[in-house]
């Protein structure tokens, strides 16, 4: 792809579109956005071909971050700019986001109990809920097992569930 070759890029789509379009259609009920979603994913790669760094992600883990930001975008854009936070349907909680000061207080809280965690709970737990990697690629990067990195998973999302419940989330 670095050269420009077009049928590397076909490889490329050919190998990981069913991966754009599984993170895609985590988010996207409309089979046309979803669509546009995983030709965005991969117009995206394709521009950036020449700044991808191997030496620090694979290139599926790039194509994967690539997709849920492109995913974020298009939900964004679907909900005329209301913020999307996929960790609410994790969490089973129903935050209120809408509401600026409910939102201020919610993701008050969040990004204190991240920031408190311990490495490597932090990164796994971010690895995770911001970039959405699975479990077996953050188990890879961090050099734990993947029934630990889940364990750490549930343990922090439980902890994070009662300090917004505590801290007097608005549901």
């Amino acid at each position: 792809m670095r050269t420009g070759d077009e049928s590397a890029l076909e490889a490329v789509m050919k190998k990981y579109k069913s991966l754009a379009e599984y993170i895609a259609g985590k988010m996207l009920n409309d089979p046309s956005d979803r669509e546009e979603t995983v030709m965005d994913t991969f117009y995206k790669v394709w521009a950036a071909r020449d700044r991808i760094d191997l030496s620090r992600m694979s290139l599926k883990s790039y194509v994967s971050m690539t997709a849920s930001s492109c995913t974020v975008d298009k939900l964004r854009k679907i909900t005329s700019g209301q913020p999307v936070d996929p960790i609410e349907d994790d969490l089973e909680l129903d935050l209120d986001l809408e509401d600026e000061a409910a939102r201020s207080v919610n993701l008050g809280i969040i990004k204190k109990c991240v920031s408190e965690m311990p490495q490597p709970d932090r990164e796994i737990f971010i690895g995770r809920y911001y970039y959405e990697l699975d479990v077996k690629e953050i188990a890879r990067r961090t050099g734990v097992k993947e029934k630990k990195v889940w364990n750490i998973l549930a343990r922090r999302k439980n902890e994070l569930r009662k300090a917004l419940i505590k801290g007097g989330i608005i549901l």
